[in-house]
């Protein structure tokens, strides 16, 4: 049904054309008013986020009990509120999933209990806090921020003494949870149309004299709130809301504006918590009220020519922002304040750098020495010198009782007898295997010649396996290094000052970090993701083999990559396989197939070098202790 207003209408008897429903939600409202101040009323209740999970607040006065079980199909949570009442107006949730709330939903279940249901998307861990005037439930398992809910939202005074509608920009806009109204104006004269709503709205509206005009418009399932604010941004007014009484005001721009131009102003200390109070004072003073009237009047005019009424002022010691402003605009500051100073979240992050070398080795020689007595070699056998063999006669009988007698030769210098048919040789005197494993003997005459032969096998595995874990907490979007190493003095001499006349060559020294190095800068993003600007190095000095003095070995890694919370994440790996193989011995006896090997020795080295390197970053969510760990993607 429809009723359309003119403007002859009286405001008595507009009162009376209001429809039926709307007079029941103004004494339903007035009488809910009066009820919040009872005891154990329950006056609002939000639904608001918190680090990784959900809060509902319920606000209410005195103490009360609490009985909570869970139900499913949908899953919900049931709390019974004993010695309470419902104090607020019934306010319908707006279906809205907030963290896992679906819906919540309240009511007077008996004379003094009020029972609250709240559904969820799924089955989830959850907590009930108990404070002085509120009642929290913390419930687990949030991961995508959302914007709050509130049963209550209040009206906002207009921002920077200018004035532009009924509700402020605050840092977050919440969805008006006013009550809704329909209706339609045809041709009404403002100030009727504005009491109109405060007898809905059950508020106080003073209109100023320069308000005036006729209003035409339908509004359908609106909140009464929205519904006035488009209705006075579409005539050119504003209003703004006493914040100790509660009184709004509509008037025009200009009368708003020098009307919170000639505001007293009041000075208020705010502790900051988690910020540096000087980083805000530049910010907080963009925001001051400013008073355009007397543009030039002032040195503390901004850069358009206004004139900034208040001041902002840090105190480090203490913290502390001091902020010089119009009463009207302070509670404004301090909202902004609040979502500035936010606590900063932290992120754990774990490297692992393995570093593994391997270094398989074989080798096969076989040597071997072919001589008569009086034609040997001294490096691979040591025979006995001939002329020892002589017969002695030591007791004069005639008849030799021992052997000896002979001259010795030099044992450092090889015996050969030049000339005659006889032959001798010795063969891989020079690469025989180092430090053998095995060695084998053979030796055997063969007429007038001995043959020996020495083989000589070695079978050497080596394995380096270094792993480094260093592990930093640090801010979001803060750069944190650690460092497990040293730092070694490096000489640098300019050889350009010598012979200037300054005598020798000037020197500097330099220090170059080499250890274990990590340095990383986070950012998490809004769906707890991390991203990771990274340096992980692993380097170790050593001696230069020229005279430059030192070389460092260095594995390292730098790049950016994005991450979910507690997961590991590869971000280099590098596997370097070299393989040697050298054979040396008699030349074209050693390619000889199968029987080669028995004319030379053989050797093969095959080293095998990994590099890993491995990270983890966990958010520490607030209230959890730096170094807990947890499962990874909870």
């Amino acid at each position: 049904m429809r009723r359309f207003w003119s403007t002859a209408i009286a405001s008595g008897v507009l009162l009376g054309a209001l429809p039926a429903y709307a007079i029941d939600n103004t004494a339903r409202a007035e009488g809910a008013t009066r009820s919040l101040r009872a005891e154990g009323a329950i006056r609002s209740l939000s639904v608001v986020a918190a680090t990784g999970r959900t809060e509902v607040v319920i606000a209410l006065n005195g103490k009360v009990g609490v009985q909570d079980f869970t139900l499913g199909g949908p899953d919900r949570i049931v709390l019974d509120v004993t010695g309470a009442t419902l104090g607020m107006p019934p306010r319908l949730y707006d279906r809205v999933s907030r963290g896992g709330v679906t819906n919540v939903r309240l009511a007077q279940y008996k004379e003094d209990v009020v029972r609250v249901v709240i559904e969820l998307d799924a089955r989830r861990a959850y907590s009930i806090i108990r404070g002085t005037d509120d009642l929290r439930v913390t419930i687990e398992g949030a991961t995508v921020p959302f914007v709050a809910w509130h049963s209550t939202p209040e009206l906002g005074s207009a921002p920077e003494g200018r004035v532009a509608s009924v509700k402020s920009a605050r840092p977050e806009r919440q969805q008006s949870q006013q009550p809704r109204m329909t209706v339609t104006y045809q041709d009404a004269d403002i100030r009727d149309v504005l009491a109109a709503f405060a007898t809905f709205a059950g508020r106080t509206i003073v209109v100023g004299k320069a308000v005036s005009g006729v209003v035409s418009a339908e509004i359908r399932d609106q909140p009464w709130d929205v519904a006035l604010r488009a209705i006075l941004e579409a005539q050119g007014f504003a209003a703004a809301e006493d914040p100790n009484t509660g009184i709004i005001t509509v008037d025009s721009y200009e009368n708003i504006g020098a009307k919170q131009a000639q505001e007293p102003l009041n000075t208020q200390l705010v502790s900051i918590n988690y910020a540096r109070a000087a980083s805000l004072v530049e910010t907080m003073r963009g925001l001051l009220s400013k008073d355009c009237s007397k543009i030039g009047a002032a040195s503390t005019a901004n850069a358009s020519g206004c004139l900034v009424r208040g001041t902002v002022a840090a105190d480090t010691a203490t913290n502390t922002l001091i902020i010089t402003e119009a009463t009207s605009r302070m509670a404004d500051l301090l909202g902004y304040i609040q979502a500035l100073d936010v606590r900063t979240p932290q992120v754990a992050i774990k490297a692992k750098i393995i570093f593994v070398n391997r270094t398989d080795i074989e080798d096969l020689g076989i040597t071997y020495d072919l001589g008569t007595q009086s034609q040997f070699f001294n490096r691979l056998v040591q025979r006995t010198d001939p002329t020892t063999f002589t017969p002695v006669d030591n007791n004069g009988d005639g008849v030799p009782d021992a052997v000896g007698g002979g001259t010795p030769f030099d044992p450092s210098t090889n015996t050969i007898d030049l000339g005659g048919t006889q032959i001798s040789g010795i063969a891989n005197a020079n690469q025989r295997v180092v430090g053998p494993a095995l060695q084998l003997i053979f030796s055997t005459a063969l007429g007038k010649f001995d043959l020996t032969a020495f083989i000589d096998a070695l079978q050497e595995v080596r394995l380096a396996d270094i792993e480094a874990e260093p592990s930093i907490v640090t801010l979001d979007n803060r750069q944190a290094s650690i460092l497990v190493g040293e730092e070694t003095p490096i000489r640098i001499i300019d050889a350009s000052s010598q012979g200037t006349g300054a005598g020798a060559a000037r020197a500097t020294v330099s220090f170059k970090e080499s250890g274990i190095i990590l340095q990383v800068t986070p950012h998490i993003t809004n769906n707890r993701q991390i991203l990771m600007s990274l340096h992980s190095e692993r380097s170790s000095l050593q001696a230069a083999a020229s005279d430059v003095g030192f070389t460092f070995s260095k594995q390292r890694a730098d790049n950016q990559l994005l991450v979910a919370d507690g997961e590991t994440a590869v971000i280099g790996g590098l596997t370097v396989t070299q393989v040697t193989v050298a054979k040396a011995g008699i030349p074209i006896l050693v390619d000889l197939p199968l029987i080669g090997r028995l004319f030379g020795q053989t050797r093969t080295q095959e080293e095998k070098r990994d590099l890993l390197i491995l990270v983890t970053p966990h958010i520490i969510d607030e209230g959890e202790s730096v170094g807990t760990t947890r499962p990874p993607g909870r």
